[in-house]
């Protein structure tokens, strides 16, 4: 028997025998009031799901034929439940040869077993007719937050090599349970609407769908899948160490199922919530394609008069949207709340001026406000190679060409005040109504070669054939 139903009949038994004791001590006849002895009937044991199944989910969630050709990455880091992803895989690539799927699993430098564990992974991939990839994180290791960076590396690897391999749909193997253990973290934490939503089964992100098919199917389904395979699976001591929220909330779960509390009761709360937020979500969009302007360089601005007579809320959100760097973390809700008071609220909003919030720019005009990224709060220099790619602040791609004439090292960064100065050497004609500072956070291509800089490409200003620059997102 399931462990979390053993504790939970258990307990009905000792409730029932309790009841009896105090029958049998009133004189009254146990067995015509309850009956205690009789076996309860034990949880229907869970099923392994199909290749069929996980191929019917997938269609479901697309709104795709399965006779429709796709490509799906899947998110295996080798414990019981991405495991199941494998297993799935196969058995669906035999039945349908209009789908591919490719396998990835990150080293991310945490653990001294890391390496063994993706080469293990990547082993059980390729013996199952699966192509592997192992994305190795070569950054530095934190001393806290461990957790939560680790799943930032991940999916920040996965993501970039989806892009570059223009892979589409990006899938893991959260289920049910999940779903409930984020419900609950997020309550803990003071939550609002957003967080208690929970995960959704369908998000995009960098140009890459994130498909999340089992938020429905319990946590004993994926293992029997994977175990009904043969496959044996990680075991990560992370995932028992109390050090963890997400872990000891784990551990409580069987004594909130005792009040009726069962995991599939809080996803389908998080469910009906996401219902909630989809709806405002739907309409802070509406106001925002009309309300909002969005040109060439990247940089928005957002007239006062459409704020007049809009919901609060519907304000917060367009805040929210505009001050979160693509792939970043959304704004602190404190600075929000400044300047819903300060700005959209104010019968009379600021005509100068200006202030930075989250690694963006607002700078105040008469009749609205422009909104662009700081230069400080961009990445550092990222390196190019010929018929290379990469994503740059989170927002813009840009691609090298295959054969390239450029030569030496190029590399992608904020034009600044000496790219914006040669810029203007050139003759080139550059926008006039945008603040200095705006020009100077354009995303820029330069060359290095035989130690002398070049400055080779500006998004939407100088064009070089050999460089490609591409909005992954629009409003």
């Amino acid at each position: 028997m399931h462990l979390l139903n053993f504790l939970h009949v258990s307990r009905m038994r000792h409730r029932q025998l309790s009841a009896a004791l105090k029958l049998k001590a009133s004189g009254q006849n146990v067995q015509a009031k309850v009956a205690f002895m009789a076996p309860l009937s034990p949880r229907k044991p869970m099923t392994p799901l199909s290749g069929a199944a996980f191929v019917k989910k997938l269609a479901k969630l697309l709104k795709i034929s399965r006779n429709q050709p796709a490509h799906f990455a899947l998110a295996v880091s080798g414990g019981a439940d991405s495991l199941s992803l494998l297993v799935l895989a196969a058995e669906a690539k035999q039945k349908n040869k209009h789908w591919d799927f490719s396998v990835l699993t990150v080293n991310h430098g945490f653990r001294a077993a890391a390496v063994q564990e993706t080469r293990y992974v990547s082993k059980l991939a390729k013996a199952m007719g699966l192509p592997c990839k192992i994305l190795t994180h070569k950054g530095a290791i934190p001393e806290k937050d461990i957790q939560s960076t680790a799943r930032d590396i991940r999916y920040g690897l996965m993501f970039e090599w989806c892009v570059k391999n223009k892979v589409t749909y990006l899938v893991t193997a959260h289920h049910l349970e999940d779903q409930a253990e984020t419900f609950l973290l997020r309550l803990a934490r003071g939550s609002g609407l957003d967080g208690l939503s929970g995960m959704q089964s369908i998000r995009n992100y960098e140009g890459v769908a994130l498909l999340r098919p089992f938020l429905d199917v319990p946590r004993e389904c994926l293992h029997q899948t994977t175990a009904k395979a043969g496959l044996e699976p990680i075991s990560d001591p992370s995932n028992s160490n109390r050090r963890f929220a997400r872990v000891r909330i784990r551990n409580k779960m069987d004594l909130l199922v005792e009040e009726g509390m069962t995991a599939a009761r809080l996803a389908d709360t998080a469910g009906r919530l996401l219902q909630a937020r989809q709806a405002l979500e739907q309409v802070t969009e509406n106001f925002m394609q009309s309300a909002v302007q969005l040109d060439e360089y990247g940089i928005a601005y957002l007239a006062y008069a459409s704020l007049r007579d809009q919901p609060e809320d519907i304000l917060r959100r367009t805040i929210n949207k505009l001050l979160t760097p693509h792939g970043g973390y959304p704004p602190r809700a404190e600075s929000v709340q400044r300047i819903l008071d300060d700005v959209f609220l104010k019968p009379r909003p600021p005509k100068e001026g200006g202030k930075t919030v989250n690694g963006f720019v607002l700078r105040f005009r008469r009749d609205g406000l422009l909104i662009f990224r700081e230069i400080s709060g961009l990445p550092e220099p990222i390196v190019i190679k010929p018929a290379g790619f990469c994503v740059w602040d989170n927002g813009i791609s840009v691609r090298v060409a295959k054969k390239s004439t450029l030569k030496g090292t190029l590399q992608i960064k904020p034009l600044g005040i000496a790219g914006l100065k040669i810029m203007r050497q050139l003759g080139n004609d550059l926008p006039k109504n945008l603040p200095v500072a705006a020009l100077h956070a354009l995303p820029s291509v330069w060359q290095t070669y035989r130690k002398k800089s070049h400055l080779v490409a500006v998004k939407g200003v100088l064009v070089h054939e050999d460089i490609e620059f591409e909005d992954m997102f629009s409003l």
